[in-house]
């Protein structure tokens, strides 16, 4: 599959989940670089799925990709403009018997990849 497609599909399926079921998607940072990047910048959660809200085909950097710990679902990662960087941002979603559910892996600076 085109990966711009991919993220398209991707995306659509994220913001139908943040607008549907907001509480499927979690937010489960797996490095201390995503926790340390919002102590510096001053941002909570609820500022990460206001980023979450806004990606764009466009932002699309990676993936889609098997999760590395073996779990279902695939794995996209984008980049998104944030002052005179972009920020990395890592999800995840997988279906299940409730229907999709998502979850932010990484949320940080760009080039502090994991």
């Amino acid at each position: 599959m085109n990966n711009i497609i991919a993220a398209q599909l991707f995306i659509k399926r994220l913001k139908s989940l943040l607008t549907n079921h907001k509480e499927r998607v979690t937010f489960d940072p797996r490095n201390q670089k995503t926790q340390l990047f919002l102590m510096q910048e001053g941002m909570n959660t609820d500022d990460v799925f206001a980023y979450l809200e806004k990606l764009e085909p466009s932002n699309y950097f990676d993936g889609p990709k098997d999760d590395h710990n073996g779990t279902p679902g695939y794995v996209m990662m984008f980049l998104y403009p944030y002052r005179e960087t972009r920020i990395y941002i890592k999800l995840k979603i997988w279906e299940d018997v409730d229907g999709d559910s998502g979850v932010v892996i990484s949320f940080h600076e760009e080039g502090e990849y994991d």
